[in-house]
């Protein structure tokens, strides 16, 4: 929805090439390494433009060699438990964990996904012990935390309906406000643990754009994320539109302070990828 509206601002047709592998290191590092002319740009989410370059030795790129473009949206993670689990709520959690040190387990992606991330910052600012089970995704994480197989995990908000017919139980979410679409389910600052971290999607383009070209692509971005049918698309999918403000300073501003919050309360080496 974003790319064709886009594609009507610009004149030209965006085409999406997928280029999967690596949890997204192969397609950034085609980008990244592209003629910065504007013609090749890419999708960007933490994983391509910080996490995945701070923590694989075989990154062939960093943040700093993108030109960021924008967000186009995002949303809070939500801790969850299953169905059956005993764990009614984070201080059920915070209770079951200090009890049993390093017998709870917690489900996430392999690598550096910020469902795992996020989990390492909560394990952090509440001295907790809970042991890691990586999966290969997001998807069969949220299955065996369903199944009762792993206590609890992170999931996004794009699970809402999973949340709506009891098929995950949501503790809390990590977004400094409610969350509108789950308005019963507490924020983390409410019970008193500082976590707010937000899965998002933007765009970016190599270093070395020429600034009248990023300023074309990026008033693109923000005037294609105004219109209301890609408003409306991108919110079905239980996530928020982030136009307000769209721009490359806030995306970059974003950036920066989720990688300082990283260095902050995920001890060195605890993260590595399989």
């Amino acid at each position: 929805m974003i790319t064709e509206a886009m594609s009507k601002i610009l004149g030209q047709p965006l085409v999406i090439i997928n280029k999967p592998g690596a949890g997204m290191l192969l397609g950034t590092e085609q980008m990244v390494h592209s003629a910065p002319d504007g013609y090749t740009i890419g999708v960007a989410v933490q994983a391509s433009t910080w996490i995945s370059p701070l923590i694989e030795s075989s990154a062939k790129y960093s943040a700093s060699d993108m030109t960021m473009l924008g967000i186009a949206y995002g949303a809070p993670a939500v801790l969850v438990a299953g169905p059956k689990s005993e764990l009614r709520s984070v201080q059920d959690l915070m209770r079951a964990a200090r009890a049993h040190p390093g017998k709870l387990n917690f489900a996430a992606p392999t690598g550096g996904s910020i469902f795992r991330i996020t989990f390492e910052m909560l394990k952090t600012l509440t001295g907790i012990d809970v042991t890691f089970v990586p999966y290969r995704g997001l998807a069969l994480a949220l299955k065996d935390i369903m199944g009762g197989q792993v206590e609890v995990g992170f999931a996004d908000t794009s699970s809402l309906p999973l949340f709506q017919s009891g098929q995950l139980r949501p503790l809390a979410v990590t977004a400094l406000k409610r969350w509108p679409q789950m308005p019963d389910v507490p924020t983390f600052h409410e019970l008193g643990i500082p976590l707010e971290t937000q899965t998002w999607l933007g765009f970016a383009a190599p270093r070395g754009l020429p600034p009248a070209v990023e300023k074309r692509l990026t008033s693109a971005l923000a005037e294609a994320l105004q219109k209301p049918e890609v408003r409306a698309a991108i919110e079905a999918n239980g996530v928020a539109s982030m136009a307000t403000d769209p721009s490359p300073q806030a995306m970059q501003q974003r950036i920066d302070r989720e990688l300082a919050e990283f260095k902050k309360n995920v001890k060195p080496g605890t993260i590595t990828f399989n």
